[in-house]
């Protein structure tokens, strides 16, 4: 132990007041149990305030004990593997994060069970007993590598014996501010394509807390530079050296790692992890609506996946469609522009096809391919009304053509948040423009939170009042008469029913 590392005295030190009745009655249970990974990691490095979860490991029989345990402290009880003898035990707070402690059976005595660990920043012990001082134990020289700011495995089986810690290579790496062993390195280099190996889920829950890091770009990076991109995530690295015409200066990859980043700021912010945006005056733009925006990204689309954490995976998405799209144009000046008509359709099938094959739930398949699909459409709508003054009515057609789910459902919200990440990006050049582009971006999200805005199919009247009063039959005319009903009551046009039957009677005879 080196002398610029913390000894821990006490359990306390180390383990959060809520987990001490934890451990109390399980020493009641074992005359020992170990504190290990990340707890004891983040103490030594002094990241430990907050603690939310909690790995003991201790002499099985583990099951049994840890049911004890919760029943009597009132935890929720989960058996996470039988036949390894694990458990999981949960507590549940209101307006905090609930504390979760594993609870895992040595495998074998404390020597063999730290040497079957992945990193030896995570191969760090704590020893608790009854009565007796804390000890920490490092047997696989943890400390030195926390010392020297390193990722390095345990062994050189570590990697092979669960593939997925090729990708907790990289988080770990950046989630700690560490660099990769070079050995290490080596290894990840030639072991990447065991990386499929993981099955599905736990490849996308390594990769969903790599992308919720602060800076998901550089993250992706590492996993490109180490080969293990081409395996988890295909499609993001044949963004690699795909060319881009003016305003752009950098490659398709290069353009999607910056928006990844501008989006988790946007992220961030949002969720109140940092007090400012990196342009003053995005943030100034969208300060009035920070509440309203806050809330609706805080929905989970499945269980602790939020809008707001999604973002940057829209970011990752958006322009995936761009290489199938590619086509290079030459003008009678020899200058070379490149387009590429038609790749929103094809980033969406994309989004749909990865987070499917990734396990996502069917609602956040249906809103990342819907965001794909639509990302283009603000900066449409900003072209059309360069005053950035986006019309009522546009602004309907906008929110109504990019909900999912219900005819309420605002993800076009989290489009023109992708949007805003996209033209920030420095490799597009936002131009003078820039301040009336927000102005359109912050109209449709006025429009989106007005008390009386007119929901998708919230007409002033219904189809039983049109067939009544026009004579008409069920049918197609019904829907168009009602959605055109809808849009003008959107821009202000009608204003009550008579207005609108009157509206309806007029396209009635004109389409007839």
């Amino acid at each position: 132990m080196t002398a610029n590392l913390p000894i821990p005295q006490s359990p306390n030190l180390v383990i959060a007041p809520d987990f001490a009745g934890v451990v109390d009655a399980l020493l009641n249970e074992r005359e020992t149990l170990y504190v290990v990974g990340g707890a004891v990691r983040d103490y030594l490095l002094g990241r430990s305030a907050g603690v939310t979860d909690l790995d003991l490991a201790l002499p099985g029989p583990v099951l049994p004990a840890a049911r004890r345990v919760a029943d009597r402290l009132g935890w929720a009880y989960y058996p996470l593997d039988t036949e390894r003898d694990v458990a999981r035990i949960v507590l549940s707070r209101e307006g905090a994060p609930p504390l979760v402690c594993d609870l895992a059976a040595l495998r074998g005595d404390l020597a063999a069970d730290l040497a079957l660990r992945d990193f030896t920043v995570n191969a760090l012990a704590l020893e608790l007993r009854l009565g007796a001082s804390t000890r920490l134990v490092d047997l696989c020289g943890g400390v030195d590598d926390l010392e020297a700011r390193q990722i390095r495995v345990v062994s050189r089986e570590s990697l092979a014996a669960d593939p997925i810690r090729l990708l907790r290579a990289v988080r770990f790496a950046r989630q700690l501010d560490f660099a990769i062993a070079a050995e290490t390195e080596s290894q990840l280099r030639s072991l990447a394509a065991r990386v499929c190996e993981a099955s599905p889920e736990r490849q996308r829950d390594e990769l969903w807390k790599i992308l919720a890091l602060p800076q998901p770009a550089d993250a992706l990076a590492d996993l490109h530079r180490l080969g293990l991109l081409v395996y988890v995530l295909p499609e993001a690295a044949a963004l690699d050296s795909v060319a881009q015409s003016e305003p752009h200066r950098l490659d398709v990859f290069g353009h999607t790692a910056q928006v990844m980043n501008y989006a988790a700021s946007l992220r961030d912010w949002f969720n109140g992890q940092t007090d400012r945006l990196p342009d003053a005056d995005l943030q100034e733009a969208l300060a009035p609506w920070r509440e309203k925006l806050a809330a609706h990204l805080s929905e989970e689309l499945s269980t602790g996946h939020s809008r707001a954490d999604w973002l940057v995976w829209h970011a990752l998405f958006h322009d995936t469609g761009k290489p199938a799209a590619f086509s290079e144009e030459v003008d009678d000046t020899g200058a070379r522009r490149i387009r590429f008509f038609g790749h929103e359709e094809i980033s969406a099938a994309i989004a749909g096809e990865r987070s499917d094959a990734l396990r996502f739930s069917r609602r956040e398949v249906q809103v990342a391919q819907a965001v794909a699909a639509s990302h283009m459409r603000p900066h449409h709508l900003s072209e059309s009304f360069p005053d950035g003054v986006i019309s009522r009515r546009a602004a309907y057609r906008f929110l109504r053509d990019t909900a999912t789910g219900s005819r309420n459902d605002r993800t076009g919200l989290d489009v023109l948040l992708l949007a805003v990440a996209d033209r920030q990006a420095p490799g597009k050049a936002r131009g003078g423009d820039w301040g009336e582009y927000l102005g359109g971006i912050t109209g449709i999200i006025d429009f989106a939170f007005a008390p009386n805005r007119i929901a998708a199919g919230n007409t002033l009247v219904d189809g039983n009042t049109l067939m009544r009063s026009l004579d008409l039959a069920p049918g197609r005319m019904v829907g168009f008469l009602l959605e055109s009903i809808a849009e003008a009551q959107a821009a202000g046009e009608v204003t009550n029913a008579d207005e609108a039957l009157a509206l309806a009677a007029q396209l009635l005879r004109r389409s007839g």
